[in-house]
């Protein structure tokens, strides 16, 4: 997710948001570090809410709440300001606009990425950029079959991971032409069957099931952001020695995506991955 950095880690000068480097910089009017402790010395903002803003819409958290953006200003002494009001700032108010509640409300246009800064008695953050995509509207399998085979294996750990869970989120517009997709948008995958494997939580603690959702570095993870390409993808991996010898059976996994308070149509998708223990 592209978001400023949690409070707390804040500095003179430096921040962070997400993965991007975010300088805190003064005014040009500021000639000298600023003593006074009534006086702006840095900045902290708070993750984005949310990994893009719905164009119409405003920007959500993960439950569907519009959430506005926030962050809080310090003094040279790592004292919250609470008086100091910090206001974010458009730099595409014609793609993105940000009322004075710091609420970010993307224009119907939408699709495409906002850079936004954060204001605080004139220190300002350098741009970080904030999504703004179009609404989802249908959720499909990226490929044509959603049923997979495989036979596990002791000594081969490769074999012990399914082949990806590909979906698309769809935006589809009202007009002819063709489909078009969504963007920087959270779906969920989850284990439904069977019983033993359907607890995992996305957390380290996943590794101890028999089977568990992974992301691109193997790691336990349970939902994805689509990509560039609309894309959002998973895997099971096996923990194979849990398995009784030569027995066979299946693993169900079903993806899903929410807009506000509703699923998008075509969820929960469905993949059915067969297995074959060694």
């Amino acid at each position: 997710m592209i978001g400023p950095a949690p409070r707390g880690r804040h500095r003179r000068a430096a921040g962070t948001v997400g993965v991007l480097a975010l300088a805190i910089v003064a005014s040009a009017t500021c000639t000298k570090i600023p003593t006074n402790p009534a006086s702006v010395f840095s900045l902290a903002l708070d993750s984005l809410p949310g990994p893009s803003v719905v164009a119409g819409d405003t920007l959500r958290d993960t439950n569907g709440i519009a959430t506005p953006l926030s962050g809080l200003a310090y003094n040279i002494q790592n004292q919250p300001l609470h008086t100091v009001r910090v206001q974010f700032i458009s730099l595409s108010p014609g793609q993105l606009g940000i009322n004075s509640s710091n609420f970010a409300i993307g224009t119907p246009s939408g699709d495409s990425i906002v850079r936004v800064v954060a204001d605080a008695d004139g220190l300002q953050s350098l741009p970080f950029n904030v999504p703004v995509v179009l609404k989802p509207t249908n959720l499909v399998h990226a490929d044509s079959d959603s049923i997979s085979t495989m036979t596990l294996s002791l000594t081969n750990p490769d074999s012990n991971v399914s082949v990806p869970l590909n979906i698309f989120l769809i935006h589809q517009p009202d007009t002819l032409g063709a489909d078009s997709v969504t963007r920087s948008y959270i779906v969920h995958y989850q284990i439904v069957y069977p019983a033993s494997a359907a607890g995992g939580t996305g957390t380290p603690t996943d590794s101890t099931l028999p089977a568990y959702l992974i992301g691109g570095v193997g790691q336990p993870a349970r939902t994805d952001t689509t990509d560039g390409n609309g894309m959002g993808t998973r895997q099971v991996n096996f923990s194979v020695a849990q398995f009784a010898p030569k027995s066979q059976d299946s693993i169900v996994v079903l993806v899903t995506a929410a807009y506000r308070d509703s699923v998008v149509a075509g969820s929960p998708l469905r993949f059915v991955i067969h297995y074959t223990a060694p």
